[in-house]
């Protein structure tokens, strides 16, 4: 039986009085993707930066490898290994792709570091063309490819990607996300994905409907109303 990882209860956020999160309770399991949809403003980036610990909770609970980390620092779920890709600032940008990679594996053995490394050029060829290259000087797709390469190397428990399809054109997207998909695969590492693109149906084993701050519907994908998703939660660009 698939074990439970994160393990979200109740969760509220509030900015101000205002309640941008609603009651939300999720469980992430070993070895998926677990998309998070909906329109913007849906408080989609608010439960990834809450799982994080980059905001407090208004309300509720977060375990996560079987730990309260309810009221943990960042570091401290850093060091655990939750690992957030945002939209922006997720790189180094005045040094090279190679310098953002190692800067992922400062903690680790040189031996491991490389082997790490190693197994991000395989997953993304992209970057090892461009591994002399300064990061701010790659292309968006090539950032986002960077940034979940970092966390790879910094051997990430559970990624929270926030909209990775952002900007990318239609190729770019599916390749990046079926990259996505591959590493699941590879490492069994689940990956927590808030996404617009209908692409994501291609690669999320379940998918959870946000609306508003509220949890409208969490399903594997074999169960959910593809159609419904696609009308109510995410962009119509292939």
């Amino acid at each position: 039986m698939t074990e439970v990882l994160l393990e979200v209860r109740d969760f509220s956020v509030a900015y101000g009085s205002h309640l941008a999160v609603k009651g939300i309770s999720i469980q992430v399991l070993e070895n998926e993707i677990f998309a998070v949809v909906g329109p913007n403003g849906a408080g989609k980036s608010t439960l990834l930066s809450c799982i994080a610990g980059l905001l407090p909770p208004h309300s509720g609970a977060i375990r996560f490898a079987g730990m309260d980390v309810t009221h943990a620092s960042v570091f401290r779920r850093r060091k655990l290994g939750i690992v957030l890709v945002p939209q922006e600032e997720n790189i180094f940008p005045g040094m090279t792709v190679r310098e953002n990679l190692e800067m992922g594996g400062v903690l680790l053995s040189s031996k491991e570091r490389e082997e790490r490394i190693d197994y991000v050029y395989q997953l993304f060829p992209r970057l090892k063309e461009r591994r002399r290259q300064i990061a701010n000087t790659l292309s968006g797709g090539e950032r986002r490819m960077l940034a979940v390469g970092i966390g790879i190397v910094a051997a990430a428990r559970l990624f929270l990607i926030d909209e990775p399809s952002v900007g990318l054109a239609p190729k770019l997207v599916t390749s990046l996300l079926e990259s996505l998909r591959q590493l699941k695969e590879d490492t069994g590492r689940p990956i927590i994905l808030c996404e617009q693109n209908i692409k994501v149906l291609n690669v999320a084993d379940r998918i959870l409907g946000m609306e508003a701050g509220e949890g409208k519907f969490c399903e594997d994908l074999e169960s959910v109303d593809r159609e419904r998703v696609k009308e109510l939660y995410l962009g119509l660009h292939a």
